[in-house]
Order: structure tokens, then C-alpha cells, then sequence
């Protein structure tokens, strides 16, 4: 198609391709958690149905914020270039690539160290049995270890980097370059 032809566009689908399974992931919610699984009605599924689940979620879930930042550092491009877009075209590969290389191994890990879980919702990185980490009377059967806190912790830091630091500092430069 004729939109298809400029880079905002392909962003903006690939953004939309990635909110497509989140949405799903959503609807699904508690059935792909495993049958007994504890306070969750409607779960009808197994550990691997789960996981499948958390690690589709834990990637949208990074990607989908990751395209709306790349925009700002689209728009920053564009600017820079009077709109021509032969002028940074070489950026698209590295933003559509970004998304990959930056939720792709967060997910692989989570789903390796068996901290994909049901959590409140859907099948997300959690504990189980749910609450385990806060009850010392407890034991974690699955995830919960301190260094799946600390990943997450580390990955929440680089969201909020994502979302709250580089739209602005991206616009902070415009208005430098524009002046």
C-alpha cells in the first residue's frame, strides 16, 4: 500500500502489530493458567500454556512502550533532516531491532529460570505459589529467587528510561536544533 511507503507508517504498524497480541494476552487472562491454580477462576490450562503466555506478554509489554519512545527519536530524525526521509532511513532497521534485542532476552531469561507464573491476571513473572517471596512459611516452588527481583528490577528502571527519558530528551534536542 501507498502508507506503507513511509517509515512513520511502518512504525506505527509494527507498534499496532505488537499491541495486537497484548490485547490478546488480555483476553485470554486466567484461562491459560493451570487447572487448580488457586483464587483463579477460569483457569483451564497448564505450566506450559502459561508460560507461553507470560513470555508473549513480557515482550509486548517492553516493545510496545519501546516503538512509542522510537517515534520521538523518529520525529527528532525528521526534523533534523527536513523531512527527507533518504536523509535517515538507516534508523528504522535499528529501531525495529531495538524492540527485538530488548525484550526478547528479558523473556527467555524469565522463562528459563521458571519465573513465568500465574500472577493476579495472566501468566506474567511472578512467585508461585503467589506470595510466597512476603511469607517466610511458604517455599517458592517456582521463581521468587533474589536474582529474578533483581532482573525485573533492573528491566523496570530501563522501561521507565524508555518511556520517561528519551521522548523528552529527544524533544529537549529539537528544541536546541531549532532555535
Amino acid at each position: 500500500p501507498e502508507k506503507l511507503k513511509r517509515m512513520y507508517h511502518r512504525i506505527i504498524l509494527a507498534m499496532n502489530i505488537c499491541v495486537l497480541p497484548y490485547a490478546v494476552v488480555d483476553f485470554v487472562g486466567t484461562w491459560t493458567m493451570p487447572i487448580g491454580t488457586p483464587y483463579r477462576i477460569g483457569a483451564a490450562g497448564n505450566q506450559g500454556t502459561c508460560i507461553a503466555q507470560g513470555f508473549v506478554s513480557i515482550i509486548v509489554t517492553i516493545a510496545v512502550p519501546y516503538y512509542y519512545s522510537s517515534l520521538s527519536v523518529f520525529s527528532c530524525f525528521a526534523v533534523r533532516n527536513s523531512f527527507k526521509e533518504e536523509n535517515y532511513r538507516h534508523i528504522e532497521k535499528w529501531i525495529h531491532l531495538g524492540a527485538i534485542i530488548v525484550s526478547l532476552p528479558i523473556a527467555i531469561l524469565f522463562a528459563a529460570r521458571n519465573s513465568i507464573n500465574p500472577n493476579i491476571t495472566r501468566c506474567f513473572v511472578a512467585e508461585y505459589p503467589f506470595g510466597c517471596v512476603e511469607d517466610p512459611n511458604v517455599p517458592c516452588e517456582r521463581g521468587g529467587d533474589s536474582l529474578t527481583s533483581a532482573i525485573e528490577t533492573m528491566y523496570s528502571w530501563v522501561l521507565m528510561a524508555i518511556l520517561f527519558i528519551i521522548p523528552p530528551a529527544a524533544l529537549l534536542y529539537l528544541r536546541e536544533f531549532i532555535k
